[in-house]
């Protein structure tokens, strides 16, 4: 019996050649491809409207700098410690400030050309509606309410609203407010800028608000120029150079009403209630003053004794101790328990300075009746003095406070646009859809010859190690030629003993029982007794080739109904002998590994020079597997350019798995323009 031969040659070849070489042979497609994708590119980049940017820097300066540092802990408590760049950008993109940009320009409402060849020749038109008012959804069909309505060009400064159903509703001019009314409720209109030709037409619509702030942010960036510098640069993106620089002025002008109204709105207040505050303290000093001096006229004398001074400066002091603590007592009270260290501490000093208070106060009653009530009278007037100085401090602080917030921000760089389109680039989008052009090519290149069929012996035979005995033409006369190389080839191998020969295909139609049945009369014609048997137990069919009808065969010989002369065919070819399957069963692989069909191989080997089984597709049993051990060579037969190298490998690994027998390969229904050699 030969032995396999199991070397597999090493391919040597650079891998990024073979790419280079399959790009080359089909340069047509790539250059097809990447020359498709580039017009589309093209279309794209011309379709895509132009986007103009205008910016603007502001310098947001620290809230209260010199004047904090100036007024100290005071300034501290009034919220005087500045404001970081991140904030000013969170409000600058607030809703409050975008709801009134969208609002004051008309942001939301929208008008857009509809002709598709002027948005490629940049011609279209433009329209801005800088205010619009639509009827309520309940006096609008439903079939059409999200339809858009449509405005029609009567001529460069007049125009005609349609609804959505194309009813007139109104003619206008442009910077004219119209209004007209519609099912029970009204339209208005009032268009800012129109640059159109006569019989454009726009569909307009109108945004919900909080779709309208996030169109906006999507085109708004706020930066800070260079790190805690307070210089905030402000940028914003449209179609039109014009609007980008609107809407900037607009924004900024915005953000610095209401930042200026934001920084002092809180000081205001509390200056307007220390004023109130200011006349009633002031009554209530002159008040205890006017007492004081009474009572001094009244009794003759105006002095106090100097231990008496002393007791009086004592208990002014200790009064105003008393209501620092319990007014800081109370901020911390806000935010910590009765029990916490720092309230139980203030706690202890309140109750010390009380004591000391009452201490003083049984001091001042050992004095005579008339000292007691000048000392009274006195620190009433003292406290009411140092109450209404504080107040009055108090008051001129605030007062600078709210001059000085006034300019806590300022434009550095009014808005201005750049002349030349942000975006699209037009060339870099062109350039992205010829390399994904270039990308398609490949990949396609790559996926067609990974599904197509093997056409080339050469591969085959160096990526399975086996050999390529024949290339059988397609068609009855030319195969001819292609079986005698295969029987040629088979003839050429030596063997001890008479051959049994085994044919199966990768697929099923591969032609396999037509290459088996040829092959047969091809040895028998060469002076060969030849049995061919017919081992698809599940469909076969070999008998037709022959023109048998189905009888008794294979089967009924394994089973004992039937002896091996008394179901085998006798072909019109002399030497030639056919066994049909007989009765189809479900399963034939139990059959075929029995020790009866061990022992049929044995007696049909004794009797015939040649055997040939017919067996079953790979892909629908494993026949050939479990009658390998009795088999002397297999023969795969694969149709040329139906298998891919990835399934061809597939079949010649199982193959291995289960036997070591010798393995050849024959390409059958070959197209073949002009012979070739093996």
């Amino acid at each position: 019996m030969a032995i396999e031969k199991k070397t597999i040659p090493v391919s040597t070849k650079n891998p990024w050649l073979d790419l280079l070489e399959d790009l080359w042979k089909n340069k047509l497609l790539v250059f097809s491809f990447t020359f498709v994708f580039g017009i589309i590119g093209i279309v794209v980049a011309l379709w895509i409207r132009p986007m103009y940017e205008a910016s603007a820097l502001i310098q947001v300066k620290t809230k209260g700098g010199s004047l904090s540092a100036m007024l100290g802990d005071v300034g501290s408590l009034l919220g005087m410690g500045g404001s970081s760049a991140e904030t000013e950008i969170q409000l600058m993109q607030s809703r409050r400030i975008l709801e009134e940009l969208i609002d004051s320009l008309g942001l939301h409402n929208e008008a857009n050309p509809t002709e598709t060849i002027d948005r490629f020749l940049r011609k279209e038109g433009r329209v801005d509606i800088r205010y619009m008012k639509l009827p309520d959804s309940s006096a609008v069909a439903p079939e059409i309410r999200s339809k858009p309505w449509v405005l029609i060009a009567d001529d460069s400064l007049n125009f005609s609203f349609y609804d959505a159903d194309m009813s007139k509703v109104l003619s206008c001019s442009k910077g004219k407010l119209c209004s007209a009314p519609y099912h029970g409720d009204s339209v208005s209109i009032l268009v800012s800028v129109m640059d159109v030709k006569a019989g454009q037409k726009f569909n307009v619509t109108q945004k919900m608000m909080v779709r309208a702030v996030n169109a906006v942010l999507q085109n708004l960036s706020i930066s800070e120029a260079a790190k805690k510098t307070g210089l905030l640069h402000v940028s914003f993106q449209h179609q039109y150079m014009d609007k980008a620089v609107t809407v900037v002025d607009s924004l900024t002008s915005i953000y610095l009403r209401l930042n200026e109204e934001f920084s002092s709105s809180d000081m205001k207040n509390t200056l307007e209630l220390l004023e109130d505050q200011l006349p009633i303290a002031r009554k209530t000093l002159d008040s205890l003053m006017l007492k004081l001096n009474e009572y001094r006229e009244k009794i003759g004398s105006a002095d106090i004794a100097a231990e008496t001074k002393i007791t009086l400066e004592s208990q002014v002091k200790l009064q105003q101790q008393i209501i620092l603590l319990e007014q800081m007592r109370e901020e911390k009270a806000r935010l910590f328990d009765a029990s916490h260290p720092q309230i139980v501490t203030m706690d202890r000093q309140i109750a010390s300075l009380k004591r000391e208070m009452a201490k003083a106060n049984s001091q001042t009653k050992k004095l005579p009746e008339t000292q007691q009530k000048i000392l009274t009278m006195t620190a009433e007037a003292q406290f009411a003095q140092t109450a209404y100085s504080d107040l009055l401090k108090r008051v001129e602080q605030l007062r600078l406070l709210v001059a000085g917030s006034a300019e806590s921000a300022q434009i550095v760089d009014h808005a201005v646009a750049d002349p030349k389109p942000v975006k699209p680039k037009r060339k870099m989008i062109v350039l992205a859809f010829i390399f994904a052009g270039f990308c398609a090519a490949f990949g396609f290149i790559s996926l067609r010859k990974k599904m197509k069929g093997v056409i080339d012996p050469f591969l085959v035979s160096k990526a399975t190690g086996l050999s390529v005995y024949s290339l059988i033409a397609k068609g009855e006369k030319e195969s001819l030629e292609g079986l005698h190389t295969l029987q040629l080839s088979l003839e050429l191998e030596s063997y001890d003993k008479n051959r049994i020969l085994c044919f199966t295909g990768l697929l099923p139609h591969v032609g396999c029982s037509f290459v088996a049945a040829q092959m047969a009369k091809l040895f028998a014609e060469s002076g060969k007794k030849v049995l061919l048997i017919d081992a698809d137990l599940q469909k076969g069919n070999l008998g037709s080739l022959f023109g048998f009808e189905p009888a008794e065969g294979l089967v009924d010989v394994l089973a004992g109904k039937k002896s091996i002369s008394a179901v085998v065919k006798t072909t019109q070819t002399p030497g030639l002998d056919l066994l049909l399957c007989g009765y189809h069963l479900l399963c034939s692989e139990g059959v075929l590994g029995t020790k009866k069909f061990a022992n049929f191989i044995k007696l049909v080997r004794e009797s015939y020079d040649i055997v040939i089984l017919d067996t079953p597709s790979l892909q629908k049993t494993m026949d050939v597997s479990v009658v390998s051990r009795e088999l002397d060579e297999i023969v795969l037969i694969l149709e040329y350019g139906r298998h891919s190298m990835d399934s061809i490998l597939e079949g010649v690994s199982l193959l291995s798995k289960t036997s070591t027998l010798s393995k050849v390969i024959a390409f059958n229904k070959c197209v073949l323009p002009q012979k070739k050699k093996i």
